[in-house]
């Protein structure tokens, strides 16, 4: 008797390590497939905040340059050039949006820096200084990465979903 007790609880124990292994990993590796698949106000934009999370596969990207850092946290930055003028250089992390008239430029610090908050919304003095070219490329790189995001087997959006609200909290 005590034997079978045993064999149960160590196999209701595996069991629930495994459900949450797979959780923790299944939220992980479709973070940017869960971020770009939330409900969140047109002001808002969870991937932004999705990049401080975790690295980017750079076929989720591929009109644009996807860089992973190698340090903890694993975080990446997103840049493209030729995005409203020929020559022209935008770059996006987890905290900005960035834009000059050329990557020399840019590098030198003459550039039009947007901030996003915690939570990835854009207050509309961000979105007014952008302009609407800019605003239009935003929304692109989101729409680009919901398309080619890969889509769980085992959808856990809603665990998502209170995980990034109960993260946060204002």
């Amino acid at each position: 008797m005590k034997l079978r007790t045993w064999f149960w609880t160590l196999l209701s124990l595996i069991l629930i390590v495994g459900v949450f292994s797979y959780g923790a990993n299944n939220l992980g590796k479709y973070n940017f497939y869960y971020a770009t698949h939330m409900k969140h106000p047109k002001n808002q934009y969870p991937f932004v905040t999705a990049t401080s999370m975790n690295t980017m596969p750079f076929n989720y990207l591929p009109n644009y340059t996807v860089a992973n850092s190698t340090t903890e946290p694993p975080t990446c930055y997103i840049a493209k050039t030729n995005v409203i003028e020929k020559g022209d250089y935008l770059r996006l992390n987890s905290y900005s949006l960035s834009y000059a008239h050329s990557k020399k430029q840019f590098e030198n610090g003459k550039l039009l820096n947007i901030e996003f908050s915690e939570r990835g919304y854009l207050s509309k003095i961000e979105k007014e200084k952008m302009g609407q070219t800019l605003y239009l490329s935003l929304n692109d790189i989101q729409a680009e990465l919901k398309h080619n995001s890969e889509r769980p087997t085992i959808n856990l959006q809603w665990i998502y979903n209170w995980y990034f609200k109960s993260t946060n909290k204002n």
